[in-house]
């Protein structure tokens, strides 16, 4: 299987197991924990914006976008999306 029937076969897989009801449940569970859809910047217990807990946060969002990404992308025009392994 050559890059690119790889990158199409990555989106079909995403559209696989994130297209059904149990997917779009898990992915909803997935923006609740990451706050996804709510404008917060964490504190420490001083009042100070706390870096670390922002971090975590925006790459949970990150990957929560990545498959939002992937959903949205027409297999049979996708070519070469990296796939870090």
């Amino acid at each position: 299987m050559n890059e690119d029937d790889k990158a199409r076969q990555l989106v079909i897989d995403y559209k696989q197991t994130f297209g059904t009801r149990y997917g779009k449940r898990v992915l909803e569970h997935l923006k609740l924990m990451a706050n996804f859809n709510v404008a917060v910047v964490p504190n420490d217990h001083n009042g100070k914006i706390d870096a670390l807990e922002v971090m975590r946060q925006e790459g949970m969002r990150s990957v929560i976008i990545g498959i939002e990404t992937m959903l949205n992308t027409d297999p049979s025009e996708e070519k070469g999306i990296q796939n870090e392994q």
